[in-house]
C-alpha cells in the first residue's frame, strides 16, 4: 500500500501487474483546474491514483474508465478506502466503444498516462498481460486515444497527457490531426545533466494557437524539495 501522506490518501496496488510511479503524481500535479470544472475524467485509470491525486485539488465529480476487469475492481476499492465514493465514478470497458453518454461531450478535462510505445508482438511476448496494456498500444493506439478524449470533451475542454519525449512529434502531429491545440508543454528531466524522456502536455479541444514552454521539471530537485 502507498501512503500519499502530503495528500491525505492511501493506494493498494498490486506489484506483480505494476506500480504507481511519478508519472501520476507528475501528471496530476501538472493539471490545471478551474473553480468552473465539474467533469474530469481519465481514461485507463489503473487502480484509480490519478482521480483519488485529483480529488485532493478539486470538488469537481471525476470519472475513470479501466480495460481490465481485475485492475479496476482493485481501484473501485481504493475509491471506498478513501471514502471518495461520492466524488469519483469508475467505469470498466474499452473506451473505443463505451458508451456514458451523461459525459459524451460534457467534460471539462480530460487527463491520460496511457501506453507509450507502439505495439510489436516480437518485444512484449512474454510481458504479464496487466504490464502489456500498461506499457505498448494493445487494445489503444495514440489516434484512438485522442479521438476518445474528443468524443468525451466539451469544445474548449482541455486534454492533458504525460508522455515519452521520444514520441513527441507523434503526438503534436496527431493533436493537430483531432483539433486540438497544444497550450501548455513541459519536459521532464531525471536531473539537470539528463536527457528528457517524458512529458507533459495540455491541449485544448478547438483552442486557439498559444502554445506555452515551461521550464523543465527535474524529478531530483522536486523530490529534494519535498
Amino acid at each position: 500500500m502507498i501512503d500519499f501522506h502530503d495528500k491525505k490518501i492511501k493506494i493498494y496496488e498490486n506489484t506483480d501487474w505494476f506500480s504507481t510511479t511519478t508519472d501520476s503524481v507528475l501528471l496530476s500535479d501538472f493539471v490545471s483546474l478551474q473553480l468552473k470544472d465539474q467533469k474530469i475524467l481519465d481514461l485507463g485509470s489503473g487502480v484509480g491514483t490519478i482521480p483519488l491525486l485529483l480529488s485532493c485539488k478539486t470538488k469537481a465529480q471525476i470519472y475513470g474508465i479501466e480495460i481490465q476487469e481485475d485492475v479496476h475492481d482493485l481501484a473501485r476499492k481504493n475509491i471506498q478506502l478513501n471514502h471518495l465514493e461520492e466524488q469519483i465514478k469508475l467505469f470498466h470497458g474499452d473506451m473505443n466503444n463505451i458508451s456514458i453518454l451523461s459525459l459524451e461531450g460534457k467534460c471539462d478535462v480530460v487527463i491520460s498516462n496511457p501506453p507509450y510505445f507502439p505495439y510489436d508482438e516480437d518485444k512484449i511476448t512474454n510481458l504479464d498481460i496487466h504490464k502489456k496494456y500498461a506499457r505498448h498500444e494493445v487494445t489503444i493506439t495514440l489516434t484512438q486515444l485522442l479521438q476518445v478524449a474528443k468524443r468525451f470533451l466539451k469544445d474548449h475542454g482541455r486534454l492533458v497527457l504525460i508522455y515519452r519525449t521520444e514520441r513527441l512529434l507523434d503526438v503534436l502531429e496527431e493533436l493537430k490531426n483531432q483539433g486540438f491545440e497544444p497550450k501548455r508543454l513541459q519536459f521532464i528531466h531525471h536531473s539537470r545533466n539528463s536527457i528528457s524522456k517524458l512529458f507533459l502536455i495540455e491541449a485544448k479541444k478547438y483552442g486557439k494557437r498559444e502554445l506555452k514552454i515551461l521550464k523543465p521539471l527535474y524529478i531530483l530537485e522536486r523530490k529534494e524539495s519535498e
